[in-house]
């Protein structure tokens, strides 16, 4: 065998199929450093020196066997791996220098060592970095997936999904005792365990194919393995091939979330037969996998994948420069506006099955409608940025709040929320809409309030959430007065506050104000002065009547 092999892949185990070039009629997007780059993103993989450019052809990636003299195939991506030096990694790129690769990979973090910068011009080969926490195992399929996505999948072929689930496939093989795969609810392979466990034939024509071959599958539905598999939350043990040589018995459970079959996982008996305590940690890794393929499933949309990530540092206050508005496919002067969604409390696998649904829901009506939009999911909550169009924004945001949320009552059954932030100039204030968003969001939280609202309606009732939760940061912005008041209605049972109250929302009008607290207007004047009289609160000062205003406001948590 040639010692350029596959990372994280055990040798006796033959690699997967990868298509060479496309068949005839298939679509084919050149393959190139520049598509990997901007695939992955900076933060997968950075460009320190390309000699050649980055619209040079890319191979798949491998990796050097030191005890072979092997010579790797022309434009592969060669992984430097325990290669960690300088003068290491330029003698690594003179000894490549006339295999016409397309780049090296080193993990490495700074400016570049010259030694490296010469090496590199000298061999033609560009260096990538990537950073030193990233495994060389999750790096190579990184690497496969974003380059497998230039070429267009074969007819009933999915993609292979963004990621590293082989990690997770080999914690449920350790945890549980045996060889494990993790699969589609097509049954096509997702990862697969390479941990030291016995493995069957056909488990082996599944890695072979990245599928469970099509014979297995007819002889497991017609046993009814699927059936009992897809209709229960159980652990299913399949037996009824024990009879056959190159077929072991298997525990196999469904992995759901939110309702919706997302895979199976699939656990080899080997030579220590797989009891009810194997059976009970099984069930609880298909909660753990439910959260990763969660997690993993849109991104074998790479391009989707790399803007959600985008978008999601820009709301956090990160990167807005030339590269985010490539990414996002936006101009320099477009001005933009945050939507926000909220789907519900929870941070369960049902409560992101149900962010990612709405956040699919709005990533597709806006292209329906021809809407440039960046979406993503981050907890319980959505969100959409969408580039000002026409002179009234905010209206527009409105219109589109509104339908995303009829229509993922309708489509989903799921009651939202939605808030517009500002519309502001550039992607520098993004992060600034998104917390007006948020904010709108949580004033909407409370009892009857509208599904759908704007920072330009609510800004008064937001300045007030803020100014709540600053009182509930600084205790002491409610002692005074208003604290007296509220202290003597609970110990006695008095109408102090609600009395005040009435006062400030009847903006002062006696018999307005009695009529709310259902007494006399000269009741209500005896109580007014009491509270004057007792606890010394001018109401004739106008700083006195805001701050007692406001920490009423901070009493009343509902308001």
């Amino acid at each position: 065998m040639s010692g350029w092999d596959h990372v994280g892949v055990p040798r006796k185990v033959p690699q997967p199929r990868r298509a060479a070039s496309a068949a005839v009629g298939e679509e084919v997007v050149r393959r190139t450093l520049r598509l990997l780059v901007e695939r992955l993103h900076p933060a997968v993989l950075d460009v320190l020196v390309a000699p050649k450019g980055l619209d040079r052809e890319a191979g798949d990636p491998v990796i050097l066997d030191p005890a072979e003299a092997a010579v790797p195939p022309v434009d592969s991506i060669v992984l430097a791996v325990g290669v960690d030096t300088p003068s290491g990694q330029a003698a690594l790129l003179h000894q490549l220098a006339g295999a016409q690769i397309a780049a090296v990979v080193v993990k490495h973090t700074g400016p570049l060592a010259s030694q490296v910068s010469a090496a590199a011009e000298a061999s033609g080969a560009a260096v990538l970095a990537t950073p030193p926490a990233l495994s060389w195992g999750q790096l190579y399929t990184l690497l496969l997936t974003a380059s497998g996505a230039a070429l267009a999948p074969a007819a009933g072929e999915p993609e292979i999904p963004l990621g590293d689930l082989f990690a997770l496939a080999n914690a449920v093989a350790a945890m549980v005792g045996g060889a494990t795969t993790i699969e589609d609810p097509s049954n096509r392979v997702l990862a697969y365990s390479n941990l030291d466990h016995p493995i069957d034939l056909p488990r082996q024509q599944t890695i072979l194919g990245r599928a469970v071959p099509g014979e297995w599958i007819r002889r497991l539905q017609d046993a009814g393995v699927f059936r009992r598999l897809w209709n229960s939350d159980d652990v299913v043990r399949v037996a009824e091939f024990v009879d056959t040589d190159d077929y072991l018995p298997r525990l196999s459970v469904a992995v759901r979330a939110g309702g919706e079959l997302l895979g199976s996982l699939w656990v080899i008996e080997g030579a220590q037969p797989l009891g009810a305590e194997a059976e009970r940690t099984l069930r609880e890794a298909a909660d753990i996998a439910a959260l990763h393929l969660l997690r993993h499933r849109t991104a074998s949309d790479v391009d989707r994948q790399r803007r959600a990530e985008a978008l999601l540092g820009l709301l956090q206050g990160g990167d807005h420069g030339e590269r985010t508005r490539a990414i996002l496919g936006l101009d320099a002067a477009d001005s933009v506006t945050v939507l926000g969604f909220e789907v519900g409390p929870g941070t369960d696998a049902g409560a992101l099955m149900s962010a990612q649904r709405v956040a699919d829901l709005v990533a597709v009506y806006c292209e329906s409608y021809r809407r440039r939009a960046a979406c993503a999911a981050t907890g319980s909550r959505v969100y959409a940025l969408i580039p000002a169009d026409g002179d009234n924004p905010t209206e527009q945001g409105q219109g589109l709040a509104r339908a995303i949320v009829d229509r993922a009552g309708q489509a989903l059954r799921l009651p939202l929320r939605a808030a517009i932030g500002s519309t502001v100039p550039d992607l520098g204030g993004v992060a600034s809409s998104r917390r007006e968003a948020d904010e709108v969001l949580d004033v909407l939280a409370g009892a009857d309030a509208p599904a759908v609202g704007s920072i330009d309606a609510m800004r008064a009732q937001v300045v007030i959430h803020r100014l709540r939760q600053l009182g509930s940061a600084n205790p002491e912005l409610n002692k005074g007065k208003i604290a007296a008041l509220a202290e003597q209605d609970e110990a006695k049972g008095t109408t102090w506050v609600p009395t005040l109250r009435a006062y400030f929302d009847a903006f002062g009008d006696m018999a307005q104000a009695a009529a709310r607290v259902n007494v006399h207007p000269n009741t209500f004047r005896y109580r007014l002065r009491r509270i004057t009289e007792v606890f010394g609160l001018d109401l004739t000062d106008p700083d006195e009547r805001l701050v007692a205003e406001l920490q009423l406001r901070f009493l009343d948590q509902t308001s």
